[in-house]
């Protein structure tokens, strides 16, 4: 039973330092935090951190990970409510992440959108471990939209595989867009451009 407990509480410690990056990471930039930032804002005891992560590069994709998990859970949630028609399903999807936007205010952008523009072109292991989730996150978004007609969106002439990274590109740049603006209309703008048949 010791071992169970101990256990437990290794993943709970490991897991809020892993939410403190996201957030620290999200407010600031990767190469703008240290390891003592990320001590003092989940309240693990310091010195600990070596515990868990061997660098910080490592903690940082690790991070990554622990927001792409999250991602996937959202996306298939979303894309596996078969009350809804496919393109409902898609749209509630875009509309639950803009939701999140919004609780922060429209500042602090996509995790992964801000790592990829920060660490993907100078840093091999982000590179490579970023691309791997656009890859599949895209591959989900494409796996609704082989059951939707894409000409309702304005994708028709497009393969299933091509409108799922146009609309993960599209969204990004809105992301990317949103957070230089501190507003909204950049993603109401995609909203109202793919949706506009849709009853947006």
């Amino acid at each position: 039973m010791a071992r169970i407990r101990n256990d437990a509480a290794y993943e709970a410690a490991r897991d809020r330092l892993l939410e403190a990056g996201m957030t620290l990471i999200r407010r600031n930039s990767f190469d703008g935090i240290g390891i003592n930032d990320v001590l003092k804002e989940c309240g693990v005891p310091k010195g600990s951190f070596y515990h868990y992560f061997d660098t910080k590069e490592d903690f940082g994709i690790a991070v990554a990970q622990h927001y792409h998990e999250q991602q996937l859970a959202f996306a298939r949630d979303c894309f596996s409510d078969t009350s809804l028609d496919p393109l409902d399903r898609l749209k509630a999807f875009f509309e639950g992440a803009r939701a999140m936007m919004r609780e922060r205010g429209y500042a602090q952008g996509c995790l992964m959108c801000n790592l990829s523009t920060e660490l993907a072109g100078g840093r091999p292991a982000f590179q490579a471990e970023l691309d791997r989730h656009w890859q599949n996150l895209t591959r989900e978004l494409c796996s609704c939209l082989r059951q939707a007609d894409l000409s309702r969106i304005g994708l028709g002439h497009l393969s299933h595989e091509e409108a799922a990274d146009w609309l993960m590109n599209s969204w990004s740049g809105a992301l990317t867009r949103m957070k230089a603006s501190r507003s909204d209309e950049p993603l109401a703008l995609f909203m109202r451009t793919i949706f506009k048949n849709e009853g947006s």
